[in-house]
């Protein structure tokens, strides 16, 4: 019976000093300084002048004292440059009050000189009375222009530059609605009895899809021609920043049941551009 006690005496002392809190653990060398990631994304909007963005830094541990900071640009490791495609407000400085531990940069990106190919701006952080971290210290910044569907839309005429099922160069209204929470496009009075060409679109991917309909046109001896999607190849797809929709058409006969029994084109290229 000692044997057991003494075994569980053991037990319990040992699940005592287990669950001794673990003694919190203090920094208490020097604050340097770093950014708070190492790649960020920017997105100038067309039709607007520019865009600004927020550029975090942090530093270890709460600074002593107010300090500034400047953000430089590696002009080596750069395609993007300064002055002409994005400024960084208040002369590149950024300043970190006493107690803080964290502080911002703005970048103006200018939207005139991007497009949807990305220019690179490389920073590097650096202040004269704070020594930088050995990490986080370099940070890339893609800078881009996206558009949104307002800009694509814009005037909503839309020339039809190349065609297979209608004229070439007829320009054409585009509506943009949402049904269901469904996006589409609607070019206004493109089928053959006056109807609409209504389209779906993915505002992230830009994918396009195109819901079976009719043309309105009967075929004598076979029956009414239909748009779809193909069944293979191409997708269709829209680029915001053109204004270009470019599909790729199915046109086809179908019968009552909705079976395709013949077809004229299997993926027609319809591209319509905005004015």
């Amino acid at each position: 019976m000692k044997k057991i006690i003494f075994l569980l005496g053991i037990f319990l002392t040992f699940a005592i000093v287990a669950c001794k809190p673990e003694e919190e653990v203090f920094y208490d060398g020097d604050s340097y300084v770093h950014f708070q990631t190492e790649s960020q994304n920017v997105f100038a909007v067309a039709g607007t002048p520019y865009t600004d963005a927020k550029i975090d830094y942090g530093t270890v541990q709460p600074v002593s004292g107010n300090h500034q900071v400047k953000l430089v640009l590696d002009k080596t490791k750069s395609t993007a440059v300064e002055g002409v495609d994005f400024q960084i407000l208040n002369n590149n400085t950024s300043e970190i009050a006493a107690g803080a531990a964290n502080g911002q940069f703005t970048v103006r990106v200018m939207s005139a000189t991007m497009s949807q190919t990305p220019k690179v701006a490389v920073f590097k952080i650096e202040s004269p009375t704070i020594a930088s971290a050995v990490f986080s210290k370099q940070l890339t910044v893609n800078m881009s222009l996206t558009c949104p569907v307002s800009f694509f839309v814009g005037t909503g005429i839309f020339k039809n530059t190349e065609a297979y099922w209608s004229t070439v160069g007829k320009n054409y209204t585009l509506q943009n609605v949402t049904t269901g929470g469904v996006n589409q496009f609607v070019i206004k009075g493109y089928m053959d009895d006056g109807g609409d060409l209504k389209v779906n679109y993915n505002p992230t991917t830009f994918a396009v899809s195109i819901p079976v309909q009719s043309t309105g046109y009967f075929e004598p001896g076979y029956g009414y021609a239909y748009a779809s999607d193909p069944s293979s190849g191409p997708a269709s797809t829209y680029n915001p920043c053109t204004r270009t929709l470019s599909l790729k058409v199915w046109w086809s006969i179908r019968n009552t049941a909705g079976t395709v029994i013949a077809q004229y084109n299997a993926s027609a290229t319809e591209v319509f551009v905005g004015q």
